[in-house]
Protein backbone atom coordinates (compact mmCIF):
# COMPACT_ATOMS: atom_id res chain seq x y z
CA UNK A 1 0.00 0.00 0.00
CA UNK A 2 1.49 3.17 -0.72
CA UNK A 3 0.40 6.54 1.68
CA UNK A 4 0.43 10.53 0.96
CA UNK A 5 -0.17 13.28 3.17
CA UNK A 6 -3.68 14.71 4.20
CA UNK A 7 -3.32 18.26 2.64
CA UNK A 8 -1.10 20.05 4.76
CA UNK A 9 -2.09 18.22 8.06
CA UNK A 10 0.42 16.11 9.74
CA UNK A 11 -1.84 13.10 9.03
CA UNK A 12 -0.47 10.58 6.67
CA UNK A 13 -3.28 8.07 5.13
CA UNK A 14 -3.29 4.96 3.06
CA UNK A 15 -4.29 6.01 -1.38
CA UNK A 16 -7.15 3.65 -0.81
CA UNK A 17 -9.55 3.92 2.10
CA UNK A 18 -12.27 2.33 3.15
CA UNK A 19 -15.56 4.23 2.89
CA UNK A 20 -18.33 3.09 5.88
CA UNK A 21 -21.00 3.73 4.05
CA UNK A 22 -22.39 -0.10 3.21
CA UNK A 23 -21.90 -1.45 6.35
CA UNK A 24 -24.25 0.84 7.90
CA UNK A 25 -26.76 -1.55 6.70
CA UNK A 26 -30.11 -0.60 5.81
CA UNK A 27 -31.81 2.76 6.94
CA UNK A 28 -34.40 4.93 6.26
CA UNK A 29 -35.18 8.89 6.38
CA UNK A 30 -39.33 8.68 6.51
CA UNK A 31 -39.69 5.62 4.22
CA UNK A 32 -36.77 6.42 2.06
CA UNK A 33 -33.92 4.39 1.81
CA UNK A 34 -30.31 6.42 2.30
CA UNK A 35 -28.50 2.62 2.88
CA UNK A 36 -27.30 0.30 0.96
CA UNK A 37 -29.50 -2.74 1.80
CA UNK A 38 -29.21 -5.15 4.51
CA UNK A 39 -25.93 -6.27 5.33
CA UNK A 40 -24.04 -9.23 8.18
CA UNK A 41 -22.02 -7.41 10.97
CA UNK A 42 -19.67 -10.41 10.67
CA UNK A 43 -19.05 -9.77 7.14
CA UNK A 44 -18.59 -6.53 7.93
CA UNK A 45 -16.12 -6.79 10.58
CA UNK A 46 -14.62 -9.11 8.39
CA UNK A 47 -13.86 -6.60 6.01
CA UNK A 48 -12.52 -3.88 8.42
CA UNK A 49 -9.95 -6.85 9.57
CA UNK A 50 -9.08 -7.49 6.23
CA UNK A 51 -8.81 -3.51 5.55
CA UNK A 52 -6.02 -3.55 8.18
CA UNK A 53 -3.88 -6.33 7.42
CA UNK A 54 -3.63 -4.64 3.66
CA UNK A 55 -2.03 -1.53 4.48
CA UNK A 56 -5.45 0.55 4.72
CA UNK A 57 -4.95 3.30 7.62
CA UNK A 58 -7.70 5.53 6.17
CA UNK A 59 -11.45 4.62 7.42
CA UNK A 60 -14.54 6.80 6.76
CA UNK A 61 -17.83 7.16 8.27
CA UNK A 62 -21.15 8.80 9.37
CA UNK A 63 -22.88 9.18 12.91
CA UNK A 64 -25.81 8.73 9.93
CA UNK A 65 -24.56 5.76 8.53
CA UNK A 66 -26.92 3.10 9.76
CA UNK A 67 -27.48 5.61 12.69
CA UNK A 68 -24.05 4.81 14.28
CA UNK A 69 -24.24 0.77 13.30
CA UNK A 70 -21.02 1.96 10.70
CA UNK A 71 -19.10 3.84 13.48
CA UNK A 72 -19.88 1.22 16.20
CA UNK A 73 -18.37 -1.79 13.75
CA UNK A 74 -15.36 0.34 13.05
CA UNK A 75 -14.72 1.30 16.48
CA UNK A 76 -14.91 -2.78 17.39
CA UNK A 77 -12.10 -3.62 15.44
CA UNK A 78 -9.67 -0.09 15.16
CA UNK A 79 -9.90 0.59 18.43
CA UNK A 80 -7.75 -2.44 19.52
CA UNK A 81 -4.86 -0.19 17.53
CA UNK A 82 -5.77 3.31 17.51
CA UNK A 83 -2.80 5.62 16.90
CA UNK A 84 -2.05 3.12 13.90
CA UNK A 85 -5.76 4.34 11.98
CA UNK A 86 -6.98 7.34 11.00
CA UNK A 87 -10.29 7.38 11.66
CA UNK A 88 -13.22 10.20 9.77
CA UNK A 89 -16.24 10.65 10.52
CA UNK A 90 -19.12 13.32 9.94
CA UNK A 91 -22.32 15.19 11.77
CA UNK A 92 -24.94 17.19 10.87
CA UNK A 93 -27.73 14.37 10.19
CA UNK A 94 -30.46 15.07 13.01
CA UNK A 95 -33.00 11.87 13.45
CA UNK A 96 -36.42 13.04 14.93
CA UNK A 97 -38.56 10.05 16.89
CA UNK A 98 -40.47 9.07 14.29
CA UNK A 99 -37.64 8.70 12.03
CA UNK A 100 -37.46 11.37 9.66
CA UNK A 101 -34.48 13.36 9.06
CA UNK A 102 -33.22 16.80 9.32
CA UNK A 103 -29.73 18.60 8.82
CA UNK A 104 -28.44 20.22 12.29
CA UNK A 105 -25.35 22.25 12.30
CA UNK A 106 -26.11 24.02 15.15
CA UNK A 107 -23.02 24.19 17.86
CA UNK A 108 -25.54 22.42 20.22
CA UNK A 109 -26.26 19.38 17.78
CA UNK A 110 -21.81 19.34 16.63
CA UNK A 111 -21.42 19.18 19.96
CA UNK A 112 -23.23 16.61 20.96
CA UNK A 113 -22.70 14.62 18.27
CA UNK A 114 -18.90 14.25 18.39
CA UNK A 115 -19.27 12.87 21.59
CA UNK A 116 -21.61 10.16 20.36
CA UNK A 117 -18.75 9.47 17.98
CA UNK A 118 -16.52 9.24 20.10
CA UNK A 119 -18.50 6.61 22.21
CA UNK A 120 -19.46 4.30 19.57
CA UNK A 121 -16.10 4.07 17.96
CA UNK A 122 -14.37 3.68 21.06
CA UNK A 123 -11.47 6.46 21.00
CA UNK A 124 -10.87 9.96 22.80
CA UNK A 125 -10.22 11.84 19.49
CA UNK A 126 -11.41 12.02 16.05
CA UNK A 127 -8.63 12.78 13.52
CA UNK A 128 -10.69 14.48 11.09
CA UNK A 129 -14.06 15.49 11.46
CA UNK A 130 -16.83 16.50 8.68
CA UNK A 131 -19.20 18.63 8.50
CA UNK A 132 -21.48 16.30 5.93
CA UNK A 133 -22.90 18.18 2.65
CA UNK A 134 -23.82 21.38 4.62
CA UNK A 135 -25.28 24.37 2.03
CA UNK A 136 -23.50 27.24 1.40
CA UNK A 137 -25.64 29.11 3.25
CA UNK A 138 -25.03 27.14 6.90
CA UNK A 139 -21.68 27.27 6.30
CA UNK A 140 -21.49 31.35 6.25
CA UNK A 141 -22.84 31.23 10.23
CA UNK A 142 -19.89 32.03 12.41
CA UNK A 143 -21.47 29.38 15.00
CA UNK A 144 -20.17 26.22 12.64
CA UNK A 145 -16.46 27.54 12.97
CA UNK A 146 -16.95 28.41 16.85
CA UNK A 147 -17.86 24.58 17.16
CA UNK A 148 -15.18 22.96 15.48
CA UNK A 149 -12.92 25.30 17.04
CA UNK A 150 -13.56 24.21 20.38
CA UNK A 151 -13.78 20.80 19.43
CA UNK A 152 -10.23 21.02 18.31
CA UNK A 153 -9.18 23.27 21.31
CA UNK A 154 -10.66 20.37 23.20
CA UNK A 155 -8.54 17.86 21.85
CA UNK A 156 -11.75 16.07 20.48
CA UNK A 157 -10.52 16.16 17.16
CA UNK A 158 -7.40 16.53 15.48
CA UNK A 159 -8.51 18.70 11.80
CA UNK A 160 -12.04 19.41 10.34
CA UNK A 161 -13.23 19.29 6.89
CA UNK A 162 -16.72 19.62 5.00
CA UNK A 163 -17.76 16.77 2.60
CA UNK A 164 -19.61 18.69 -0.25
CA UNK A 165 -21.93 18.01 -3.15
CA UNK A 166 -20.59 20.38 -5.78
CA UNK A 167 -17.03 21.58 -6.64
CA UNK A 168 -18.36 25.51 -6.42
CA UNK A 169 -19.46 24.69 -2.38
CA UNK A 170 -16.05 23.88 -2.51
CA UNK A 171 -14.29 26.55 -4.00
CA UNK A 172 -15.62 29.17 -1.56
CA UNK A 173 -14.62 26.95 1.30
CA UNK A 174 -11.03 26.83 0.13
CA UNK A 175 -11.35 30.55 -1.03
CA UNK A 176 -12.61 31.26 2.77
CA UNK A 177 -9.63 29.21 4.41
CA UNK A 178 -12.65 27.10 6.21
CA UNK A 179 -10.94 23.17 7.48
CA UNK A 180 -8.68 21.63 6.66
CA UNK A 181 -9.56 18.73 4.26
CA UNK A 182 -12.46 18.45 1.32
CA UNK A 183 -14.29 15.13 0.67
CA UNK A 184 -15.46 15.24 -3.18
CA UNK A 185 -17.80 13.13 -5.04
CA UNK A 186 -14.87 12.65 -8.19
CA UNK A 187 -14.92 10.30 -10.51
CA UNK A 188 -14.23 8.80 -14.27
CA UNK A 189 -17.79 9.74 -15.28
CA UNK A 190 -18.10 13.12 -12.60
CA UNK A 191 -14.23 14.99 -12.99
CA UNK A 192 -16.10 18.50 -12.59
CA UNK A 193 -13.86 18.44 -9.20
CA UNK A 194 -10.84 18.56 -11.50
CA UNK A 195 -11.15 21.07 -13.53
CA UNK A 196 -10.49 24.16 -11.01
CA UNK A 197 -11.77 23.18 -7.69
CA UNK A 198 -8.71 20.51 -7.30
CA UNK A 199 -5.85 23.45 -8.88
CA UNK A 200 -6.87 25.59 -5.79
CA UNK A 201 -7.27 23.32 -3.11
CA UNK A 202 -3.89 22.19 -3.71
CA UNK A 203 -1.94 25.29 -3.91
CA UNK A 204 -3.78 25.93 -0.83
CA UNK A 205 -3.02 22.99 1.00
CA UNK A 206 -6.35 21.24 1.37
CA UNK A 207 -6.68 17.59 1.35
CA UNK A 208 -8.63 16.11 -1.07
CA UNK A 209 -11.00 12.50 -0.02
CA UNK A 210 -12.14 11.65 -3.31
CA UNK A 211 -15.82 9.96 -2.21
CA UNK A 212 -18.15 7.39 -4.38
CA UNK A 213 -14.84 6.35 -6.47
CA UNK A 214 -17.08 3.63 -8.29
CA UNK A 215 -20.08 5.96 -9.46
CA UNK A 216 -22.48 3.86 -7.04
CA UNK A 217 -21.29 0.73 -8.26
CA UNK A 218 -21.48 1.58 -12.36
CA UNK A 219 -17.86 1.30 -12.48
CA UNK A 220 -17.76 -2.04 -10.99
CA UNK A 221 -19.04 -2.99 -14.70
CA UNK A 222 -21.31 -5.24 -13.76
CA UNK A 223 -25.01 -3.08 -14.23
CA UNK A 224 -27.31 -3.38 -17.41
CA UNK A 225 -29.84 -1.10 -18.70
CA UNK A 226 -32.62 -3.68 -17.02
CA UNK A 227 -30.91 -3.89 -13.45
CA UNK A 228 -32.48 -3.36 -10.53
CA UNK A 229 -32.47 -2.47 -6.99
CA UNK A 230 -33.62 -3.97 -3.58
CA UNK A 231 -36.04 -1.59 -1.95
CA UNK A 232 -33.72 -0.76 0.94
CA UNK A 233 -30.86 0.25 -1.59
CA UNK A 234 -30.93 4.04 -1.99
CA UNK A 235 -29.53 3.46 -5.29
CA UNK A 236 -33.10 2.85 -6.39
CA UNK A 237 -33.68 6.70 -5.76
CA UNK A 238 -31.75 7.74 -8.66
CA UNK A 239 -30.32 4.64 -10.49
CA UNK A 240 -33.27 4.82 -12.96
CA UNK A 241 -33.41 2.45 -16.14
CA UNK A 242 -33.78 5.97 -17.79
CA UNK A 243 -30.48 7.13 -16.32
CA UNK A 244 -28.75 3.38 -16.67
CA UNK A 245 -29.63 3.43 -20.28
CA UNK A 246 -28.00 6.98 -21.08
CA UNK A 247 -24.77 5.98 -18.57
CA UNK A 248 -23.84 3.03 -19.67
CA UNK A 249 -22.93 3.12 -22.73
CA UNK A 250 -20.09 5.45 -21.13
CA UNK A 251 -19.26 3.24 -18.45
CA UNK A 252 -18.08 1.43 -22.13
CA UNK A 253 -16.42 3.57 -23.13
CA UNK A 254 -14.32 4.02 -19.91
CA UNK A 255 -13.85 -0.07 -19.89
CA UNK A 256 -12.53 0.22 -23.52
CA UNK A 257 -9.75 2.82 -22.76
CA UNK A 258 -8.55 1.37 -19.83
CA UNK A 259 -8.60 -2.08 -21.63
CA UNK A 260 -5.66 -4.33 -20.60
CA UNK A 261 -4.00 -1.54 -18.53
CA UNK A 262 -5.67 -3.11 -15.79
CA UNK A 263 -6.96 -6.18 -14.28
CA UNK A 264 -10.57 -5.11 -14.26
CA UNK A 265 -12.64 -1.59 -14.82
CA UNK A 266 -13.16 -1.14 -11.26
CA UNK A 267 -9.03 -1.02 -10.39
CA UNK A 268 -8.64 1.70 -13.84
CA UNK A 269 -11.76 3.82 -12.49
CA UNK A 270 -9.67 4.06 -8.76
CA UNK A 271 -6.38 4.32 -10.38
CA UNK A 272 -7.89 7.32 -12.96
CA UNK A 273 -9.00 8.75 -9.57
CA UNK A 274 -5.38 8.26 -7.94
CA UNK A 275 -3.22 9.91 -10.81
CA UNK A 276 -4.39 13.14 -10.13
CA UNK A 277 -2.30 14.61 -7.00
CA UNK A 278 -3.99 17.00 -5.60
CA UNK A 279 -6.32 14.00 -4.28
CA UNK A 280 -5.12 12.27 -0.88
CA UNK A 281 -6.77 8.95 -0.69
CA UNK A 282 -10.21 7.60 -2.31
CA UNK A 283 -12.48 5.86 -0.25
CA UNK A 284 -14.61 2.59 -2.26
CA UNK A 285 -17.16 1.07 -0.19
CA UNK A 286 -16.83 -1.98 1.43
CA UNK A 287 -19.26 -4.69 2.74
CA UNK A 288 -17.10 -8.25 2.55
CA UNK A 289 -13.85 -9.24 2.49
CA UNK A 290 -13.70 -10.11 -1.36
CA UNK A 291 -14.65 -6.26 -2.09
CA UNK A 292 -12.02 -5.00 0.49
CA UNK A 293 -9.70 -7.39 -1.30
CA UNK A 294 -10.38 -5.53 -4.88
CA UNK A 295 -10.37 -2.41 -3.98
CA UNK A 296 -6.79 -2.62 -2.23
CA UNK A 297 -5.78 -4.08 -5.49
CA UNK A 298 -5.71 -1.08 -7.02
CA UNK A 299 -2.70 -0.30 -4.90
CA UNK A 300 -0.99 -2.92 -6.91
CA UNK A 301 -0.89 -1.28 -10.87
CA UNK A 302 -0.27 2.24 -12.70
CA UNK A 303 -2.47 3.03 -15.95
CA UNK A 304 -0.41 4.75 -18.05
CA UNK A 305 -0.75 8.93 -18.54
CA UNK A 306 -1.80 8.89 -22.11
CA UNK A 307 -4.96 6.52 -20.69
CA UNK A 308 -5.77 8.96 -18.36
CA UNK A 309 -5.90 11.70 -20.18
CA UNK A 310 -7.47 9.96 -22.75
CA UNK A 311 -10.41 9.36 -20.38
CA UNK A 312 -10.08 13.00 -19.35
CA UNK A 313 -10.51 14.10 -22.83
CA UNK A 314 -13.65 12.12 -23.87
CA UNK A 315 -15.41 11.49 -20.31
CA UNK A 316 -14.61 15.08 -18.71
CA UNK A 317 -17.48 16.94 -19.59
CA UNK A 318 -20.30 14.69 -18.69
CA UNK A 319 -20.72 14.91 -14.95
CA UNK A 320 -23.21 12.20 -14.26
CA UNK A 321 -24.04 13.51 -10.85
CA UNK A 322 -24.01 16.55 -11.65
CA UNK A 323 -26.32 16.58 -14.90
CA UNK A 324 -28.86 15.36 -12.94
CA UNK A 325 -28.67 16.96 -9.55
CA UNK A 326 -28.13 13.80 -7.90
CA UNK A 327 -26.92 14.72 -4.57
CA UNK A 328 -25.70 11.44 -2.40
Amino acid sequence: MHYRKLGNTDITVSEIGFGGWAIGGASDAGGTPIGWGRTSDEESLAAIRRARELGVTFFDTADSYGFGRSESLLGIVLSRRRKEVVIATKAGVARSSDGRVRKDFSREHISHAVDGSLKRLRTDYIDLYQLHNPTLDELRRDDIHEAMDRLQEAGKIRYWGVSITTPDEGLEIVRRGWGYALQVLYNVLNQAPAQELFPLAKEKGYGIIARVPLASGLLSGKFRPDSTFAKDDIRQNFLTPKRLEEVLPRVDEAKSLIGGTARSLAEGALRFILANDAVSTTIPGARNVRQVEMNASADEVRIPQEIVDKLRARLGDYNFYQRHGIKI
